[in-house]
């Protein structure tokens, strides 16, 4: 699983850097004024004058990290008036500024950021979605990646933020532009959301392939599901992990008074049906299908995925250990170890692990 975070965050770096010049030019002003305290203090003493409503403080990004570049742009952009009224009291400001060959920054600069931090607002809020820890990420990630989708796809549209939104495209396509290029396991989460089902990756999927591929893409999906699915059946089904202990307790407890039917040789068609019975994939997707079949649950903001499948995990005895699986994935490096030891102690609690 590669870290979407850090994906995203190739895929914004890109963008960012087609308003290069502006980002520069706020990124310096901002590490000037913040190099000493008595800087700083000036500068606050100005936006309580031009910018009363204003509290947030100036804030250094690291180039690297484009989230962190968005929250330095996002508070700066409040304090225009208040950078303009510095610049006529502070010489030094602009004298140091040319120094570096910048300039300060304009209102046209100011129109760029602000155009940038509305467009990245939507992006940076995903961000803090697939990179939180008291939650399961993975059954939300696909949406996420769909509407930053989305979202390219109109900003493309959009004059002032065409060739940002052109870069990242680029950069997003290499990573999520088909279903092939994904982990799978992020879809099976998807669909593993009673809120979801298959309903919504249809949906999803409908977008940006059209009616007809998306049925290629669904069986792509559903076929791999079902097959991971049957590989659960086969390992945690109650007859084949239940016969071993069974017969070890009998022969422990029994002895010699074993039932006769444990020492009568079994007719070789009937070895054959139990075979079957094993591995046989078609009698084995009733758990799967009951679940696909049944109707999907309300969309309620008071809707806990994880006490779903608790409750109802007598239903889908296998199915949900795959679910439990599946919720353990963290999408973000950042939430990792957080995440699991949150899916893990859930399942521990109900006696799943």
């Amino acid at each position: 699983m590669r870290c979407v975070a850090h994906i995203l965050n190739l895929v914004v770096q890109d963008g960012i850097k087609k308003v290069d010049k502006p980002v520069e030019i706020i990124r310096w002003a901002v590490k000037w004024i913040r190099q000493s305290p008595s800087k700083i203090d000036k500068f606050t003493k100005f936006a309580k004058l031009v910018n009363p409503g204003t509290t947030k403080h100036l804030v250094r990004d690291v180039p690297t990290s484009w989230n962190s570049t968005y929250r330095m742009l996002n508070i700066a952009q409040a304090y225009e008036k208040t950078f303009e009224r510095y610049d006529l009291e502070e010489y030094e400001f602009r004298s140091d500024i040319e120094k570096a060959g910048l300039s300060i920054p304009s209102p046209s600069d100011w129109q760029h950021v602000r155009h940038l931090c509305h467009f990245l607002k939507p992006i940076c809020d995903v961000t803090g979605r697939i990179s939180g820890t008291l939650y399961v990420t993975s059954n939300t990630c696909i949406e996420d990646i769909y509407s930053i989708r989305t979202l390219l796809d109109d900003a493309i549209s959009d004059a002032s933020l065409c060739d940002i939104a052109l870069a990242m495209r680029e950069k997003f396509d290499k990573y999520f532009c088909d279903v092939e290029k994904m982990n799978l396991f992020l879809y099976f989460a998807l669909i593993l959301n009673p809120r979801n089902k298959v309903k919504y990756l249809v949906i999803l999927l409908e977008e940006p392939y059209g009616k007809e591929k998306m049925e290629e893409k669904k069986k792509y999906i559903m076929d791999s599901m079902y097959e991971l699915y049957n590989d659960y059946i086969r390992i945690h089904s109650p007859s084949t992990t239940s016969s071993t202990t069974g017969s070890s307790n009998s022969s422990s407890v029994l002895g010699k008074h074993q039932n006769p039917d444990a020492t009568t040789p079994k007719p070789p068609l009937r070895n054959k049906l139990r075979e079957k019975m094993k591995t046989n994939i078609v009698e084995s997707i009733g758990e799967l299908e009951k679940y696909l079949k049944e109707s999907v649950e309300e969309d309620s903001s008071m809707f806990n995925i994880l006490d779903w499948w608790k409750v109802n995990s007598p239903r889908f005895p296998i199915l949900s250990l795959m679910a439990k699986d599946l919720f353990a994935i963290s999408v973000s490096t950042v939430a990792s170890e957080s995440v699991l030891a949150l899916a893990g102690g859930f399942w521990i609690r109900i006696g799943v692990l």
